[in-house]
């Protein structure tokens, strides 16, 4: 379960606001929004999961690169572009 909190930080109190700073490692600015967030950290996988993910992985952009390998590279970017612009419509390549 997820909770988190924003507060001004000239609004703290002189408690909570040295506890902060002490995380921080540094000074609050009175015009500083602070934002907290606390929750249950998802377990990592190990190194046989990580392993078998990057199988898993290998193989699927194995069988992507088979089936894309007659398109030639020029239209391959082009068809990454058309896709990309449609969801970021004003996005320009770097050339």
């Amino acid at each position: 379960m997820e909770q988190s909190a924003l507060h001004s930080s000239k609004q703290l109190s002189p408690r909570v606001r040295s506890a902060l700073e002490e995380v921080l490692g540094r000074t609050l600015r009175e015009d500083e929004a602070i934002s907290v967030r606390a929750y249950e950290p998802q377990e990592t996988a190990s190194a046989e999961q990580e392993y078998a993910q990057n199988n898993e992985l290998r193989r699927y952009f194995a069988a992507l690169d088979e089936r894309t390998k007659d398109i030639p590279d020029c239209e391959q970017a082009e068809i990454i572009e058309e896709a990309i612009r449609s969801v970021r419509p004003g996005y320009q390549p770097i050339r």
